[in-house]
């Protein structure tokens, strides 16, 4: 069995959709935002199995086996790893290394040659664009865009001037024939015989894939010739529908606002950039794929959608916005006024007036409505029905009954309607569809399984995977959960190995919780599955946090008094009054701080905490098995 390097597997994850591999071998029938279906690996008549395509896990509650795609693979067809992996790659049209394997590792060079042909393509354009006499028109169009040589540097944006053979000449002096580089889209072959260069007189933009590495470029004219853009081709490297421009940049970004944000062009971008907003990346077209809906929501699911306001930037966020949300996005809309793109916009009137429009951007359902109203108006009874029935369906979608609610008022404001009228119409469709419609975040469970594991669950072990389930979403918590806990928090053995396998993986630039899979064995795959199927309870982490970081405490002190009373019965016996007095003390303190806790007393309980901690500073020679967790 080979070795597979970490970027191939994970290359290979995003491509493997996991609802496409699972139905090959399972019905499985949409729920929410999740799939359900009957578990293949044991037999039962109620659906437990259930697939959520938004963390690309499985998990049956009737059996608890559970996992990600690989995983899935692994248990159905009696594979190994190795065997998964290599089975999905090849439908992904993903290389793998594959040791003295004389055809793989041809392969493998020409994949390392088309690398680095785009690599040197990439530092050519560049240095024409700063240093080549011809380039002169192109940096005065990129200054009066007001690009600024940090920003341009940045964004590597390069120049390609109009003859038909430099980079063609340039590519040849490096040892690279034709044939190399129309593999990679940087030259055409003509009829005729011979090659010549597909860019020219165009800004040259590359294109990176999530990981920073250039698999492509985008050629912009400085006229208004047409096209007014070119891209690559697609190449054993580039996909438009499979990548999003500006993402390798976006992405810390985007973790800090917790949203992302969809633009339509690479000059969108670009000047988001340049004025500060940089959780920005643009779709390489004008309406998103499934794949690029599923590689945003690698990084968040909060997305807004801030397509051009002309009639095809509306047509191409309309057609965005359904599978968006069918994907689990919660989805909004910027509405920029004057019928400007983002790139003008920005330009005129700068960050603090963009976030004032991310603030106050419309949802989904706003949006759509205010989009058939505008353009069939409102003047008959069937011009509202026709109105109610199009974005129906969408409310049918939100993942809570307060979503729901607040998407038929909206309804209701914008068509004159009474909430009740609204309301009847929802009770119509969804009767009419003959769906069940139930709350999205729901999962099918087996109802013994469930109950009989919450049962076995005391307080500290219900609090430690509420923690736990924290920090797989949020690896950064983990931080502050040790601060306050130690170096090993959860006493449940199975818990702290998931805890370290995430902070390790996390160290990584893209942590998605799917990756931690391939540590695990068999029993922990199925633990991460559940724990990331249950939802968190609240909507700030960090107060969540807190809460049940206290909750735990609350335990190891109700520990200690029990453990305190065992040695003061046993330390009596010996006459030893010192340790009597020292454990007395501490039971004292225990005791006063559960009162204060019952009183509600905050301040009480905060002056006892310091007291307590104090105490713990001091160093006794009792064993301290409660606070220790021995």
């Amino acid at each position: 069995m080979g070795f597979i390097p970490d970027e191939i597997i994970e290359a290979v994850r995003l491509r493997s959709n996991i609802i496409e591999v699972v139905s090959r071998y399972v019905q499985l029938k949409k729920t929410g935002k999740n799939y359900t279906g009957i578990c293949p690996f044991h037999r039962e008549r109620t659906p437990s199995f259930t697939v959520t395509p938004e963390k690309q896990i499985f998990y049956c509650f009737g059996c608890g086996a559970g996992g990600d795609v690989f995983q899935f693979l692994m248990l159905k067809n009696n594979l190994n790893f190795y065997e998964a992996v290599s089975f999905l790659a090849e439908q992904a049209g993903i290389t793998i290394p594959a040791g003295t394997n004389p055809v793989q590792k041809e392969m493998d060079r020409e994949r390392e040659g088309l690398r680095r042909i785009n690599s040197l393509a990439k530092d050519y354009f560049r240095y024409t664009l700063q240093h080549h006499d011809d380039a002169d028109l192109a940096r005065q169009y990129l200054a009066g865009r007001e690009l600024t040589p940090e920003v341009l540097d940045l964004f590597q944006v390069g120049f390609a001037l109009a003859g038909w053979e430099h980079l063609l000449g340039f590519l040849g002096k490096q040892g690279f024939r034709p044939e190399e580089m129309a593999k990679a889209g940087l030259v055409v072959k003509k009829l005729s015989g011979g090659y010549y260069d597909r860019f020219r007189s165009r800004i040259i933009l590359p294109i990176w894939d999530a990981t920073g590495r250039v698999i492509g470029f985008g050629g912009r004219v400085l006229d208004d010739s047409q096209p007014k853009y070119m891209n690559t081709p697609e190449t054993p490297f580039f996909s438009k529908g499979r990548n999003l421009y500006g993402l390798h940049l976006a992405r810390a970004a985007v973790r800090e606002k917790g949203c992302i944000v969809v633009m339509e062009g690479y000059m969108d971008v670009i000047t988001a950039h340049l004025h500060g907003v940089t959780n920005a990346v643009a779709s390489l077209g004008t309406a998103l794929t499934e794949e690029q809906g599923r590689l945003l929501m690698n990084y968040s699911k909060n997305v807004v959608i801030a397509y051009d306001a002309d009639a095809a930037g509306v047509a191409a966020t309309i057609r965005s916005l359904d599978l968006l949300q069918e994907l689990g996005c919660q989805v909004s809309v910027l509405s920029i006024p004057d019928g400007k793109d983002p790139d003008d916009y920005l330009r005129k009137h700068g960050y603090q007036a963009w976030e004032r429009l991310i603030d106050t951007a419309p949802s989904l359902i706003e949006y759509k409505l205010r989009q058939s109203t505008a353009a069939r108006g409102v003047k008959t009874v069937s011009d509202k029905l026709e109105i109610i029935n199009q974005v129906l369906p969408n409310i049918s979608g939100l993942k809570s009954e307060v979503e729901k609610e607040e998407g038929l008022k909206a309804i209701a404001r914008e068509l004159n309607l009474s909430w009740e009228t609204v309301a009847g119409e929802f009770k119509r469709f969804k009767t009419n569809t003959g769906k069940k419609w139930r709350n999205p975040d729901d999962i099918v469970k087996s109802k013994h399984t469930i109950v009989n594991k919450e049962e076995k669950m005391d307080a500290r072990s219900k609090a430690e995977s509420v923690l736990l389930r924290l920090v797989l979403e949020n690896p950064d918590l983990g931080k502050t959960i040790v601060d306050k806990m130690g170096q090993a928090p959860f006493k449940n053995k199975s818990y702290q190995k998931l805890y370290e396998h995430c902070m390790k993986v996390a160290k990584g630039p893209l942590y998605q919780p799917v990756e931690i899979f391939k540590d695990l064995d068999d029993d922990e795959r199925g633990l991460l599955s559940f724990l990331l199927t249950q939802g968190i309870p609240g909507e700030d982490p960090v107060q969540i946090m807190n809460l049940y970081v206290e909750s735990i405490n609350r335990c190891l002190r109700q520990e200690r008094r029990e453990n305190l009373l065992k040695e003061i019965n046993k330390v009596e016996k010996t006459g030893n009054n010192w340790l009597y007095n020292g454990l007395l003390h501490e039971l004292m303190i225990l005791k006063r701080i559960d009162e204060a806790e019952r009183d509600g007393d905050q301040g009480r309980i905060d002056q006892l905490l310091q007291e307590y901690r104090q105490l713990e500073s001091n160093n006794w020679k009792y064993p301290r098995e409660g606070i220790d967790g021995k």
